[in-house]
């Protein structure tokens, strides 16, 4: 999609989603156009492991799947969530079995990891938005700050300690991740040094 600057900021969810996508990826928000904040590694670490964890859960019982900067359009709004988890009976399919491009659907769970750049009240809002428009189950992740919350319908947010445990209820039942797993994920072994006159490689 063409950069915020050059948008109209009158155009409509039909005009904008009309638009060709561009990166970093953009959002229809309350009629305004908003770009997303380009991920940063403790961003993308987690957001790579957190999907092939609930995928690992879900596939073997075909129970859905997690994807990654999923465009999900509901509710008069056009988002791009970090993880979208869909269970199986609302992934749509063509005629052939294939998996539809557009996903004109709420999410079942909707994921946000914090940026640095990235206001943490707005991904808030967004689960906020969600939950209160058919999701069932939505989670925030900061990396920087070590913190998770935890949103449902007609809930208050719940934050989890680091020794507290993210539940997939009501979605996906039985699937349960530490906290401290993780944020665990954020910790890569260091090379050792080589010795002195070792050759490095």
């Amino acid at each position: 999609m063409s950069s915020v600057s050059r948008i109209q900021r009158s155009l409509t969810l039909e005009e904008f989603l009309a638009l060709p996508e561009e990166e970093p990826s953009l959002e229809f928000i309350n009629g305004r156009i908003e770009a997303k904040v380009s991920p940063q590694q403790k961003h993308s670490v987690i957001q790579v492991r957190l999907g092939d964890s609930l995928n690992r859960y879900a596939e073997p019982a075909e129970k859905g799947f997690a994807f990654s900067e999923l465009r999900c359009t509901f509710a008069g709004r056009s988002i791009v969530p970090d993880i979208v988890f869909l269970l199986v009976s609302h992934i749509c399919t063509d005629a052939q079995g294939e998996i539809l491009n557009e996903a004109f659907l709420v999410p079942d769970i909707h994921i946000e990891i914090i940026s640095p750049d990235q206001s943490a009240k707005s991904a808030r809002e967004k689960l906020v938005h969600s939950t209160e428009n058919g999701c069932s189950l939505g989670w925030l992740i900061d990396p920087e700050k070590k913190r998770v919350e935890v949103y449902r319908p007609s809930q208050p947010a719940e934050s989890l300690a680091f020794d507290g445990v993210l539940d997939g209820e009501p979605v996906l039942p039985g699937y349960r991740l530490p906290v401290a797993t993780v944020f665990g994920w954020l910790r890569f072994p260091r090379p050792e040094r080589p010795t002195t006159g070792a050759d490095p490689a």
